[in-house]
């Protein structure tokens, strides 16, 4: 169990979250096998190339991102990086460790990601995993736009309040706005549910351990370093008194790339996903596509129209099977409907009987024109109002990953951005070339930055 434990810690330092090809071959070849492979310099085999050639191409990878050559050479670009005991060891010390799927604490929710599920996760919390992590079915991601208003918090707060009072654990991630709302709403009726049933433990004692947190926050860069920043003191609540979580080992920076991949696991780690406010794009909007993508249910709290902060809210309810919800009790009838409950048996009988909530067809792009509204596919959505894109989103995945690990002021690299972005060495210089004629990087001297004529806001991660 500790060699299993030590491969998945070094496996977690090596690959990037979502990556489906090595998600493949740990299920093939188990993590002990798979960090062989990437340590070493020889040819896995026909055998195994063709077992995780096949269960790739079931996840919908195309031929050429299904090589496994081709991935054990991405991957091996930060074998000098990885140093599973150090991280063990660093964690040990700041009241952490690590999850992985063979412990019985591990959130077997997860596993509805498939290839994508997190080859372990690191935790930091004040009391110990098994008991202080709920299970699924009683916890509800809360998530939104880090631009809050007045109606977001006040909506947030008492949604929040209502669930943590009945013994619901809210799930977000750590991010300004919504997510700081919901973090701050759970932790404050969290510790006055404590207080009013008498149940403060004293300190020092294991009793500590025997609560689930109220809260739990899954953040997109390692645990030993607070970000956002500006909720440093929130973050430091939540490891008192909730539950901390990454898929990513301590050091690592958070990047657009990792803040997107974050997203899955929120939506997997809970039972029902709410949007409570979210722009016409916005990291939310990912959580539920996440959520709706493994059959979570999805609520989105509907606003006003002149209101760009609810413009994502009215999107999803729009072209998305999301409920609307304008209270804890939408949120609990949303959480009884879905696939995780324990009265889901029921609620799909209803369905076939005909009584329960019927799935509404998609309309087309000309039902869309002509002012129809429900439902909408992406597609007819796009032929109506046009693309809704940012410069950087026809990039290719490897060009992706460079432009996320880029410095903003300082320049680096070429080798520096190779280890950051796991991408092979061969491969940066062809990609920085196309980012530098799509006018998204520069470089001066053989060193690299985003370009400024990129914009500001192209260098902040979403939220």
């Amino acid at each position: 169990m500790d060699e299993r434990r030590r491969a998945r810690a070094a496996l977690s330092r090596l690959i990037e979250p979502g990556d489906l090809l090595a998600g493949a071959l740990v299920a093939e070849a188990g993590p002990e096998a798979a960090l062989a492979a990437v340590r070493s310099d020889t040819d896995p085999g026909e055998a195994l190339r063709t077992r995780v050639g096949v269960r790739a191409e079931a996840a919908g990878l195309g031929p050429r991102q299904r090589d496994l050559r081709a991935g054990l050479t991405r991957w091996r670009t930060r074998r000098g990086r990885a140093d599973p005991d150090e991280d063990l060891a660093r964690m040990d010390a700041a009241s952490g460790g690590l999850i992985i799927p063979e412990d019985d604490c591990w959130p077997t929710s997860l596993d509805d990601l498939g290839p994508a599920a997190p080859v372990a996760l690191w935790y930091r919390t004040s009391g110990r995993p098994a008991h202080r992590l709920p299970a699924v079915r009683r916890s509800v991601a809360v998530v939104g736009s880090r631009e809050i208003t007045d109606y977001g918090l006040r909506v947030t707060s008492e949604i929040t309040e209502d669930l943590v009072r009945h013994g619901v654990c809210v799930v977000s991630g750590g991010a300004y706005g919504i997510d700081a709302a919901a973090h701050r709403a759970a932790l404050r009726t969290g510790m006055r549910v404590t207080e009013e049933t008498d149940r403060t433990p004293a300190e020092g004692t294991e009793d500590q351990a025997a609560e689930t947190a109220p809260t739990v926050a899954v953040l997109a860069g390692g645990l030993d370093r607070w970000y956002p920043a500006g909720n440093a003191s929130l973050l430091q609540g939540i490891l008192d008194h909730g539950v901390l979580l990454s898929e990513l080992p301590p050091g690592c920076a958070p990047t657009r790339h990792r803040f997107l991949q974050r997203n899955r696991l929120i939506a997997a780690l809970a039972a029902a996903t709410v949007v409570v406010e979210a722009r016409w794009r916005s990291g939310a909007q990912n959580t539920a596509s996440h959520a709706l993508g493994i059959d979570r249910p999805v609520g989105a709290v509907p606003g006003s129209v002149y209101s760009a902060s609810s413009a994502g809210c009215h999107r999803l309810l729009r072209s998305t099977p999301a409920q609307v919800v304008t209270d804890a009790a939408d949120v609990a009838e949303l959480m009884a409907h879905g696939r995780l409950s324990e009265t889901w048996a029921d609620a799909a009988e209803a369905v076939d009987a005909g009584t329960g909530p019927q799935e509404r067809p998609l309309l087309s792009a000309e039902q869309l024109a002509a002012g129809h509204t429900g439902p909408t596919s992406p597609a007819a959505r796009e032929a109506v109002v046009g693309p809704d894109q940012r410069p950087e989103d026809g990039l290719s995945a490897p060009d992706r990953l460079l432009y996320d690990a880029l410095p903003v002021r300082a320049r680096a690299t070429p080798g520096r951005i190779s280890e950051a972005a796991g991408v092979p060495l061969t491969r940066v210089l062809g990609g920085l070339s196309r980012l530098e004629r799509s006018g998204l990087a520069d470089q001066v001297e053989g060193r690299w930055r985003k370009s400024r004529r990129a914009g500001p806001g192209r260098a902040a991660p979403p939220r």
